[in-house]
């Protein structure tokens, strides 16, 4: 949203396009919180000591330490060990944790459900060292624990994976001190690669940097902000791996900025330390793993994939109605507007909780006719009760709030919109005072909620809570919030899905079904530049749902390119929310910005049985549905013997023979010995073949689910970009055009297009266009099989409910479409089968419009379920080299053979481009401008500077430069150093341009 109501400012245009946003803030300054402002001095530091002792019971190893300490080591699944460190004086009791959800199995948990199961033996004293591997048929990992001096490492199979650097040690500093507390630091691999930590505006490989664990609100942000709303206690590392650190408590994560093969974490007056050590072959499977321990995202509601408009904002019910009216009249889809904070009166009336009477006089009845036209209704809310809010006396003289030092409420003098409260989310009658406030708006109508403010903004650190002061519950604070409208709507309304945007959290906030947002982003190119690294790296920490302001929030500028490139990006997103303090709405904007806008908006909703899977996929296993370069596919497939066989036993298999065993499982998974073996060798050389060099550190592109590539376009004036490409052959969108894997390739990307490229072998499956989700319908699929001589097996299941309810899962009821497609020289098999139990309303039949790209030629003959197939239910176009085939779907699987199918394999291999010109650091300036630019190889370009008619006024000659980021200052003269007249210049690198305006008094 936006930290104070938006400046008046003049508006200029396309010569303010690149102006950063103005602060909202009161004094225009940050927020009064500095939580690491001043790094402390080096202090001493106590080690655990040695081993003195050991025990085992339970599933547990505790091992008492000559210093006193204790160490315990526990198991909580397979691939997955909790430490807990305990120095002398410490109760060993773990503190309650805000993230993990999951019991462990020892004990409560039935020896005979967990697989794998228990070792039955304990573990071995190899005399320097204790070695344990507590699951057989695990992923082989093995815990050792060195006696002299103590410290832990791991071992997956017969690999090393990580160990601890120095053990966990205290800092010896007086009890109460920020400086108090424990440390952990773990050695790095010289070739390691660190993501996850948060929402940060950095590049995705977070190796080399000293990042704060403490929630912070940045109003206007650009690329390069270290810290943001949400910061998370996890890092992922590229060896497969994650470090959780299982505490909320302020902290510094040191990934190697210190010592250049060292982690570290640091925290804040921890009288104990526990960190939970994740293995698994696959980002997925990792993800898996610790989603199993902080919790599952619940789906969303069907609608939440659609488009969600928002603005600061709408403030009168004729606006909301008009908004809606206009998306419509335009061509655009709406599933849901969203009210900021004039539908309770403004700034001054936060925590009020009450609709403003003379703008909204009849709320019911316009959420009842905003719903009958399928387009929901989100209010904001904060956790900040006004002095003037209608409810400031009632939160204070029943203790809802936050306190001072001697138990009063405490007054934030501070906040930005006015001195206020805030609520007290871990005292129970405050949280039951705001569920009935959510509660009572829910009965009204209400489609779903945005909460905002919640790192909280601005926390005072002499503030004190239930269950502490500010600088101990600060990370949780958002998480506690969460939990409120989460828990009353299991408690209240069990069968509806609950949708929440937040904008901050915690580890575990995704299974309270927040869908959050990357704060109060810039309405700039640097601002736009910073969303793919902030959405991935939420991804690898669980959070699946990261979106952005799309268009941008802080500033008052309208730039049409910024607006469209930033809407393309955002209909391949989890949320597509347009959302600014002007022209948010697309129809704001001329032609062609809009029709490309409305464009892309379409294809969002035709990609819906897609999007909608890949919410359920998430659901069930915790991947993101954006993913970065080098995640590797996943699926739900039946399992398959093909890719488990080995190329030798391939040749000698009988072409009709069907491999698929009829065993629903997830790829990170299998169901047999033989089965986890063989998925366990193909899992480890896919990982090894995802994370090469070129696909680690990717900030410009990413995966949409396994099957789709987006490679957005992040600066002005671009209409060629580089796309870099991962294992296996992709497929161009809309041209066709194939391309192998592992390799960097140049891609048309004109203003109207965004690259979009498609796994070789994929099902696409696609429905007709909807201008809502509460018409989307599964009766009519157009599935596209990206059938391709390097993939002979691949499969794509589509996942379909009703949308709303959450009983799905828990009863069975929706419906799985599975596409297996087959390809032996000349010869297509696709079969197509339903299962599950259906939903009400599920399609008694469904048309399949299967669409095959890139066939040179009409197929010998057609069939399904061996029957020839007559010319009118198949089609061959010989422009478009397509060939489609229709037929019904019901309960019973239907076979189709296509005989004689001579597929295009020519394969298309356009240079990359050698530099990247991009934006300026001023579009618009008065005395310099810093011009960057990349190259990607080595290389010397003249970089000149055009005047409106064309001539070069000024040349920069740089000599041979290596590849990487460069900059050249540019101060408004030319070649001879004379001053130029303001006007509009041009900066050209080779066959790329930069417009520039420069301004003169």
């Amino acid at each position: 949203m936006h930290s104070s109501f938006c400046r008046a400012g003049v508006l200029l245009g396309l010569f303010l396009s690149s102006l950063p946003g103005v602060a909202q803030r009161e004094g225009g300054g940050p927020p009064s919180q500095e939580p690491f402002a001043h790094p402390p001095a080096p202090l001493p530091t106590r080690g655990l000591g040695n081993l003195k002792g050991v025990g085992y019971r339970d599933g547990m190893l505790t091992i008492l330490t000559t210093t006193g300490g204790t160490l315990r080591v526990q198991p909580y699944g397979a691939g997955v060990v909790r430490v807990e460190y305990y120095p002398a004086g410490q109760p060993v009791r773990p503190p309650a944790s805000v993230s993990v959800v999951q019991e462990s199995p020892y004990p409560g948990l039935e020896r005979a459900a967990l697989w794998p199961e228990p070792a039955t033996q304990l573990y071995q004293d190899r005399g320097s060292r204790i070695e344990w591997q507590p699951y057989r048929r695990d992923s082989d990992l093995t815990i050792i624990v060195q006696k002299k001096p103590l410290g832990i490492s791991y071992r997956h199979g017969p690999e090393a994976l990580v160990s601890e650097a120095a053990g966990s040690f205290q800092q010896l500093a007086a009890s109460g001190s920020p400086e108090a507390g424990m440390r952990v630091s773990f050695r790095l691999a010289p070739e390691e690669h660190l993501y996850g930590t948060g929402s940060r505006a950095l590049p995705l490989d977070r190796r080399g940097r000293k990042l704060t664990l403490y929630n912070e609100a940045h109003y206007g942000y650009q690329n390069g902000e270290f810290t943001l709303n949400v910061t998370l206690p996890t890092v992922v590392s590229s060896r497969g791996y994650m470090l959780f650190f299982d505490n909320h408590a302020p902290a510094v994560l040191d990934l190697g900025a210190t010592e250049k093969n060292t982690l570290e974490y640091r925290a804040e007056n921890l009288g104990s330390l526990s960190y939970f050590l994740i293995a698994g072959r696959s980002y997925a499977e990792i993800l898996d793993r610790y989603t199993m321990l902080t919790g599952k995202q619940p789906l969303p509601p069907r609608w939440g994939l659609g488009l969600i408009q928002s603005r600061f904002g709408y403030k009168t019910e004729q606006e909301m109605l008009q908004t809606a009216r206009r998306m419509r009249q335009a061509g655009f889809p709406l599933d849901a507007l969203v009210l900021d904070l004039y539908w309770f009166g403004g700034t001054t009336r936060q925590g009020d909780f009450r609709w403003q009477p003379q703008q909204f006089p009849d709320p019911k009845r316009l959420m009842s006719r905003l719903d009958s036209s399928g387009v929901k209704t989100i209010l904001i809310s904060e956790p900040y009760v006004m002095r003037t809010s209608l409810n400031d006396s009632l939160v204070r003289s029943q203790d809802l709030v936050g306190r001072d030092q001697s138990g009063k409420p405490y007054t934030v003098s501070s906040f930005w919109a006015g001195p206020a409260t805030l609520l007290d989310m871990f005292r129970p009658a405050a949280r039951q005072w705001l569920w009935q406030q959510y509660d009572r708006l829910k009965q009204d109508g209400v489609g779903g909620w945005w909460s905002d403010l919640g790192e909280p903004e601005n926390q005072p650190t002499d503030m004190v809570y239930d269950l502490g002061p500010t600088r101990r519950i600060h990370n949780a604070y958002g998480q506690a919030w969460a939990s409120i409208l989460h828990e009353g709507y299991i408690r209240n309304y069990p069968q509806e899905r609950l949708f929440n945007l937040a904008r901050s959290g915690w580890a575990g906030m995704q299974r309270h079904s927040v869908f959050p947002w990357s704060g109060d982003v810039s309405r700039s190119w640097s601002g736009l530049q910073a969303q793919v690294p902030i959405m991935l790296s939420m991804g690898l920490g669980g959070v699946g749902y990261m979106h952005s302001d799309a268009g941008g929030f802080a500033g008052s500028n309208t730039d049409p390119e910024l607006y469209t490139r930033w809407l393309q990006m955002a209909s391949f997103g989890p949320v597509m929310r347009p959302h600014g303090v002007v022209a948010p709405e697309p129809y704001w904007y001329p032609e062609p910005y809009q029709s490309i806008v409305r464009r892309y908006a379409h294809l969002r909703y035709e990609l819906l049985p897609y999007l909608y899977t890949l919410a359920w996929e998430n659901s069930e296993t915790g991947s993101p549905l954006a993913r970065p370069m080098n995640y590797g596919p996943t699926a739900l497939d039946p399992q398959s013997l093909f890719d488990l066989v080995s190329e030798n036993e391939k040749e000698n298999l009988p072409e009709e023979i069907d491999l698929a065993i009829p065993t629903w499982t997830w790829n990170t998974r299998a169901s047999t010995g033989w089965g986890a073996d063989r998925l366990a060798k193909k899992q480890t050389k896919e990982f090894a073949a995802n994370n090469t060099a070129a696909l680690t550190n990717v900030n410009d592109q990413f995966l949409l689910g396994s099957n789709l590539l987006v490679a957005p376009v992040l600066q002005p004036g671009q209409r060629r970009r580089n796309v870099v490409l991962p294992p296996g052959r992709w497929i161009d969108f809309y041209s066709h055009q194939v391309f192998n894997g592992n390799q960097t390739v140049g891609v048309a990307a004109p203003l109207a297009q965004v690259p979009l490229l498609v796994r070789a072998g994929a099902f696409v499956p696609r429905a007709p266009y909807v201008p809502t989700t509460a018409h989307y319908r599964t009766d009519t699929l157009n599935v596209r099989y990206y059938a391709d001589l390097s993939v002979p097996e691949s499969s794509f299941t589509l996942y379909d409910d009703d949308g709303k309810t959450t009983q799905s899962a828990v009863h069975d009821t929706y419906d799985l479409l599975t596409f297996w497609g087959t390809l032996r020289g000349r010869q297509a098999g696709i079969r197509v089968a339903l299962s599950g139990k259906g939903y009400a309303g599920s399609p008694v039949w469904r048309t399949i419009n299967l669409e095959i790209p890139r066939v040179m030629a009409a197929p010998t003959a057609v069939l399904i379920d061996n029957q020839t197939v007559p010319a009118t239910d198949w089609q061959y176009n010989t422009a478009t080299q397509m060939l489609l085939v229709h037929f019904l779907l019901d309960e019973k699987p239907v076979r189709v053979t296509i005989q004689g199918l001579a597929l295009n394999q020519q394969l298309a291999s356009p240079a990359p481009e050698l530099l990247t010109l991009e934006a300026p650091s001023n579009r618009t300036f008065g005395d310099r401008t810093e011009l960057r630019y990349t190259l990607h190889a080595p290389g010397s370009y003249p970089l000149q500077i055009r005047d409106a008619a064309g001539r070069i006024v000024r040349t920069f000659v740089p000599g041979e430069q290596a590849s990487g980021p460069h900059t050249v200052m540019w101060n408004g003269n030319d070649d001879q150093g004379q001053p130029l007249p303001g006007g509009i210049y041009t900066a050209q690198l080779l066959d790329q341009h930069q417009r520039l305006v420069l301004l003169r008094e």
